[in-house]
């Protein structure tokens, strides 16, 4: 394999060889079966039943092809084809789908070097528990506190929430309909569901407060919000492009309520298509609805509450639409508990972004048509992917950073702007899977494909087992850097474009070369010529004419910029001169200084001993003070008595020492005593000893007295 394909060498990894074998070989849709979450890589195996999980970051220190892997193996393995494969937020859960069944996994702890499940044990028994239900969607709701709902979207129009607590057995905690049970019709009567009436996707909007008004004079920042004020609308699409949105919390017990079709402005005559596949939310403010049709039109749309207009309230003008629009909620309402709201929101549609299913197609001929499955990237707001059976795309959106940018300018700027529908939205065919010469029964899906985060790079699954790693590089988007803001005068702000960006804009192209992978059928030589035709017209006109304009605006930039410098080296050369004289100056004035100070200090010590003086000769004493002071000298005279009887006594202590020792040396008679005696001599030491202590004590307190 390349490395330019593959420099993460994965394909030479156990685990994808492995894989690569255990592929089915029928496989025609597009599906995802492969994801990355904090750098663990998860990838089902359908023929050995069991997630297989590698630790990419680890793979990208090692050269060796032996870096080992797990295998999370279900002790009750799903009977139905897994499509799709989809984690937690917290990475404590696994949800297996696909058209007939649901697989919760609950995935082990990770400890160790690596970070490696169960500190690297090579297979894992894991608790899982199937649910036969037949899917059309499946997203984990961002609302839970403990990222542990499961939310479903059925074939029979219907919503399942599932609660999935560790250790428990998930079960259903509410359903509710967004449409009319689809049923079964002979081959010559469509029902509905052929026209494009049932739900085909699902995904949450940003979140909002369930009853604004009471937060209306209030700081949302510093007063504490209940979690079940907060609810997370979610958008609905159905196959003919209409846009349901369904509000209430419905973590809580409240019952959702659900919308009619949004109102899309400007509006269309085929309602921007009848063939829609996915819908995505970008968690912006206001937020950013994506709808992909399969014939690769991409529509980008703001979700917006609508405005009542003075046309609107006109009622002999719109008698019949108004007529039309009760007789479509009669007819939705019967026969069905569906109850339909007329929403508060619209979808405001500001662009269409189409993209290539493949290359070469001129006009004229009938396009490669496949469903197209939005992915959003978590580490980049202005920017998804797309990936469908024709390869993998990559959307980048100008529109978030403005958004950003006019949220959060102040109320007050007068600078302060709309968004420029100008600079719009641009495409990059990152991965193509099939060309016009490609066979219409040839398959050509992609997998699955994650995001590993820092620096960012796509790994793709093929279908052949082929793995495809490739650096994702946004020409487009530019890192929010805020420097300390400079003092500048609202009246004299100017806006200029800085010269990166302008020469990004310059080289700003309008289509991109995608890594071609055909499969294992050989090319013919037509086909590779205008492969290579292609490319090098793509290179010619989007690549060398770009650089071109681009070199010559920077060479003026150089040549301007030589002129700048030579023009402030001059002004240099002026200021280091000016620079020298103002030295000089700060050098005499700091001498100045210094005599200053000490002359200062000179005089505050004279002050100083001033004062003192004139305190020690003031001849005035107050009654108080010569109390105090006749009773310090009576003190004094005691202190002298006593340090006399403390001489007394201490030379009678060492008389009394030296007597005993010279005792101590003499021969040791026996001396015995009458009771009598004995008793008068105890009562003797007795009375001594408490005269000392008397004195003792004394002697203590005059020494605190006088402080000695």
């Amino acid at each position: 394999m390349n490395t330019y394909t593959d420099p993460l060498r994965l394909n030479e990894e156990r685990l994808f060889r492995e894989l690569k074998n255990s592929l089915p070989k029928n496989v025609k849709d597009t599906r995802n079966i492969l994801e990355i979450r904090d750098n663990v890589l998860y990838v089902w195996n359908a023929k050995d039943f069991c997630v297989m999980t590698l630790n990419v970051a680890v793979t990208r220190g090692i050269n060796s092809a032996d870096v080992p892997y797990q295998k999370l193996r279900p002790v009750d393995p799903p009977i139905f084809e897994v499509k799709n494969i989809l984690i937690n937020e917290t990475g404590t859960q696994l949800a297996l789908w696909g058209n007939v069944g649901l697989v919760f996994m609950e995935l082990p702890k990770r400890w160790g070097k690596d970070g490696l499940f169960q500190g690297g044990k090579e297979e894992i028994l894991c608790v899982v528990y199937n649910e036969t239900v037949e899917i059309r969607k499946a997203r984990w709701h961002p609302g839970s506190t403990n990222d542990s709902h499961l939310l479903v979207l059925t074939s029979e129009n219907m919503f399942r929430l599932y609660e999935c607590e560790l250790g428990n057995k998930p079960k259903v905690i509410k359903t509710w309909k967004v449409g009319r049970v689809p049923f079964t019709s002979p081959s010559k009567i469509p029902d509905f569901s052929s026209l494009g009436d049932t739900a085909v996707d699902f995904d949450f909007a940003t979140p909002t407060l369930r009853k604004p008004e009471m937060f209306a004079n209030k700081d949302i920042n510093k007063n504490m919000v209940d979690w079940t004020e907060i609810e997370w609308p979610i958008l609905v699409l159905r196959g003919n492009g209409e846009v349901l949105i369904v509000r209430g919390n419905v973590l809580h017990d409240d019952n959702p309520v659900v919308s009619s079709s949004l109102t899309m402005y400007p509006q269309a005559d085929d309602n921007y298509g009848i063939d829609s596949c996915s819908i995505m939310c970008l968690q912006t403010t206001p937020p950013i609805v994506v709808i992909a049709m399969c014939t690769g039109k991409i529509y980008h749309a703001i979700l917006l509450k609508k405005e009542l207009n003075d046309d609107d309230n006109d009622d002999d003008d719109n008698n019949d639409d108004d007529d039309d629009d009760n007789d479509k909620e009669t007819w939705l309402q019967y026969g069905s508990s569906y109850i339909p709201h007329t929403p508060e929101e619209a979808l405001y549609v500001y662009e269409c972004v189409e993209i290539e299913l493949g290359l070469f197609f001129t006009d004229n001929d009938k396009k490669y048509n496949c469903p197209i499955h939005l992915r959003s990237d978590k580490g980049n707001k202005s920017r998804y992917f797309c990936s469908h059976n024709a390869g993998i795309h990559m959307i980048t959106l100008p529109m978030v950073s403005q958004l950003e940018e006019y949220i959060s300018a102040q109320e007050d700027d007068d600078d302060t702007r709309l968004p420029m529908l100008s600079n719009q939205s641009s495409s990059q065919y990152l991965i193509c899977r099939r060309t016009k010469h490609t066979e219409v029964n040839e398959a050509t899906p992609i997998l699955g494909f994650g995001l590993l985060q820092e620096p960012c790079v796509l790994i793709a699954l093929l279908h052949t087992g082929n793995v495809v790693a490739r650096s994702i590089i946004d020409l487009y988007y530019f890192p929010k850097i805020e420097p300390p803001e400079p003092i500048i005068d609202k009246k004299e702000k100017v806006n200029k474009e800085k010269f990166d960006v302008y020469i990004k804009k310059l080289l700003k192209r309008e289509t991109s070369q995608p890594l071609i992978k055909m499969g294992s059928k050989s090319v013919s030589s037509r086909e590779c010529l205008q492969l290579l035709y292609h490319a090098t017209d793509i290179f010619r006109k989007e690549h060398f004419a770009k650089h071109d304009t681009a070199r010559e605006e920077i060479s003026k930039k150089v040549r301007a910029l030589k002129v700048m410098k030579t023009h402030l080296l001059k002004e240099l050369d002026t200021l280091m001169e000016t620079k020298k004289e103002l030295h000089q100056t700060a050098e005499r004035l700091a001498e100045r200084y210094e005599d200053i100070k000490d002359e200062q200090e000179k005089l505050a010590q004279r002050a100083k001993e001033v004062l003192r003086l004139v305190n020690y000769k003031e001849p005035s004493m107050t009654p108080i003070e010569r109390a105090e002071a006749e009773e310090l000298r009576k003190m004094e005279m005691k202190i002298e008595g006593m340090k006399v009887k403390l001489l007394e006594l201490k030379r009678k202590s060492e008389q009394q020492i030296g007597h005993i020792e010279s005792n101590e040396c003499t021969e040791k008679t026996e001396i015995v005593f009458r009771n009598d005696q004995e008793k008068a001599i105890k009562n003797s030491l007795r009375h001594i000893g408490k005269e000392m202590k008397v004195l003792i004590a004394e002697i203590k307190k005059l020494e605190e007295e006088v402080n000695i």
